[in-house]
């Protein structure tokens, strides 16, 4: 093969790729685009009942449960319905609640915490199946250092854009916690984007891994939150004492 041939085959080797790169990237920004429209036009209950359980990892044992009414109208509140088990859970899940409420009742803390281009770097990893269904699956890096940021994957809904599994790690928000993974879940019915299943493991020096785990158990989908964006709640920054 003469050195002609070769360069030539380079050449076209080179081309090949960088339009692959293209179409690539192109399909990457077209698939963002569509997710963050999706947010922005979809709903959230404002009125929502949830069954928190703290517990040990790897243990069937459960520690507290706490089941928590919440309303995000403003100025937002909630109540607690039932308790049981240890304090600490009452105590980790007041906390989630009102930085939560606290997140949702500012558009500027909400936009900081959404999953959008102004918060993450985003690469295609492909398609996963979950549940039995395709989903676009993405990287995601956060752009700066923020509890509420997660470091992680998002599995998108190819047909209505909104993000299905939000999964990774976050920055620990205490010297007294290692590391911080979460596991968000969402059910989106027609024009409603709602979190329905949550895990938040952190490994706690000197205690070991610590398991809060959430479901929603009913919300009010005739009256809806306005505010869409930044509905992944900051519970990385709130889940133990700095």
């Amino acid at each position: 093969m003469g050195m002609r041939t070769l360069l030539a085959m380079l050449l076209v080797l080179s081309a090949t790729v960088a339009r692959g790169g293209s179409n690539s990237e192109s399909a990457l920004n077209s698939i963002v685009q569509k997710m963050e429209r999706a947010q922005a036009g979809v709903s959230i209950p404002n009125h929502v009942k949830r069954d928190y359980r703290l517990s040990r990892v790897n243990s069937t044992r459960i520690d507290s449960e706490v089941i928590a009414v919440i309303d995000f109208r403003a100025p937002g509140k909630y109540s607690v319905e039932k308790r049981s088990g240890s304090s600490m859970g009452t105590q980790v899940v007041k906390r989630i609640v009102e930085h939560e409420i606290g997140i949702g009742a500012s558009s500027q803390k909400s936009r900081s915490a959404a999953v959008t281009r102004e918060n993450y770097l985003f690469s295609y990893l492909g398609e996963a199946v979950l549940d039995g269904q395709s989903y676009y699956l993405l990287r995601l890096d956060p752009r700066r250092k923020q509890p509420e940021l997660i470091s992680g994957q998002a599995w998108v809904d190819k047909q209505s854009f909104l993000i299905r599994r939000l999964e990774g790690t976050v920055k620990s928000p205490s010297i007294w916690v290692k590391q911080i993974h979460l596991q968000f879940d969402f059910d989106s019915p027609p024009g409603i984007w709602v979190l329905s299943n949550m895990e938040a493991v952190a490994d706690v020096r000197f205690l070991g891994a610590r398991k809060l785990t959430s479901h929603v158990m009913n919300y009010d989908a005739t009256t809806v939150v306005a505010e869409k964006i930044g509905a992944v709640p900051p519970i990385a920054s709130v889940l133990l004492p700095k």
